[in-house]
């Protein structure tokens, strides 16, 4: 007779959690983990992305509890920030980082820590527990860091910029030797987190995945086309392309390009949009996750870009996964594994990221589509979901890495 293993008591960390869209990842392992019949306790903050400011409702204070069905939710005070400032985004991450380490409620208990690492900050909570309690944790890295802080243009001063990624390369590096495993989120990452000094042994690949998976309608093709990016309106989307080769099609009858979300290049591309005259063009606040259906309901392709910047080839964006299982097909302006991703399963157009040639191309490419070669896409892009980005299947492998790591 088989004996199952007994559950795990796990302990979430994340910055984000919802009713925050950031949040969804966490989401989905906290209560992927506590529906195999796992004890799930999650450690965040009060909900303040992407606004800065803590949501309408909430009411920041120690001692927090609410539940997300099974699973234990426990909020702890952050300094709310969304700005360009190095010092306020710095203090915002600390905060959280602070705050979380009085959470030993949620840890004593715990076989194992799962860190969601948009930011490494957080797992500074989970090292102190190591250290106090002999807690083990898993760190599943979302951003490589410090790239994606100097990259987006946080740390100006070259000299500081400089000093920041000394700093930062030797701490991560501490940091990814004393975790029990580290999860990547593509398999350049993984190279990348290895070649950084993390144990090629304890470093896994698990691509993001879709956490909601509709039934894929076929979408009547009437001659028209509408074109969606919904997202971050970041820097380091390399959006300004995106606006401007829109705008170069606005001699095609029928094709329509709408944004969805904010962000802060939102200012600038919107401005951007109105100095080009680009009368093809939306721009939408943004909604929340129970809304988007209707968002990918409206499109025919879903922009995936990122700016041309060193990391971008090891970066596969969350928004990816979202079209791909509503049977979207995407235009990719972005290089590596996420336009190998696309190109490999036939489920889109890629491009260069920041060249507006081609990404006009293949703006126009995709207006021309018909109606079969459509139905072709938005079979591929489900079946891609299917094959590599399934929650099931993601969940199962983080399942087992946190076995393989608890006391």
């Amino acid at each position: 007779m088989t004996t199952r293993p007994r559950p795990l008591r796990v302990t979430v960390v994340s910055q984000y959690y919802p009713p925050e869209m950031q949040g969804w990842i966490p989401a989905s392992v906290a209560r992927g983990l506590a529906a195999r019949g796992h004890e799930v306790d999650v450690v965040t903050a009060f909900p303040n992305y992407p606004f800065g400011r803590v949501f309408p409702g909430w009411s920041q204070r120690f001692g927090h509890v609410e539940h997300d069905g099974s699973v234990t939710v426990r909020r702890v005070p952050i300094v709310p920030d969304h700005s360009d400032s190095a010092f306020r985004r710095a203090v915002n991450c600390l905060s959280f980082a602070a705050t979380s380490i009085t959470a030993t409620r949620a840890v004593r208990r715990a076989d194992v820590v799962y860190v969601h690492s948009a930011q490494p900050t957080a797992a500074i909570g989970p090292m102190v527990w190591r250290w106090l309690f002999r807690t083990p944790f898993v760190l599943h890295v979302q951003d490589i860091w410090p790239e994606s802080v100097i990259g987006s243009g946080f740390v100006r001063r070259r000299g500081a910029a400089r000093a920041a990624r000394f700093v930062l390369l030797a701490w991560l590096r501490r940091l990814h030797r004393r975790a029990a495993h580290v999860i990547a989120i593509a398999p350049g990452a993984a190279r990348l987190l290895v070649e950084r000094g993390g144990r090629a042994e304890r470093t896994s690949t698990v691509l993001n995945w879709a956490v909601q998976l509709p039934e894929p309608r076929r979408r009547h093709h009437d001659g028209t086309t509408t074109i969606v990016y919904a997202g971050n309106l970041g820097p380091n989307q390399g959006l300004e392309a995106i606006v401007r080769a829109a705008a170069r099609c606005d001699d095609l009858p029928g094709l329509r390009f709408v944004f969805v979300g904010d962000g802060l290049a939102a200012e600038h591309l919107r401005r951007t949009a109105v100095e080009i005259g680009a009368t093809n063009i939306e721009f939408r606040p943004p909604v929340t996750r129970d809304q988007m259906p209707a968002v990918h309901a409206e499109a025919d392709f879903e922009i995936v870009a990122l700016a041309d910047a060193p990391m971008s080839p090891i970066t596969v964006p969350s928004k990816l996964q979202d079209a791909l299982a509503n049977g979207v097909p995407v235009i990719a302006a972005l290089p590596g594994d996420a336009a190998d991703i696309v190109r490999d399963g036939g489920a889109g157009l890629v491009t260069a990221p920041g060249n507006v040639d081609e990404i006009e191309s293949a703006f126009r490419a995709a207006h021309g589509t018909d109606g079969p070669e459509r139905d072709r896409l938005t079979d591929n892009a489900r079946a891609l979901v299917e094959q590599h980005m399934h929650p099931d299947v993601a969940i199962d492998h983080i399942e087992q890495i946190l076995r393989k790591a608890a006391r």
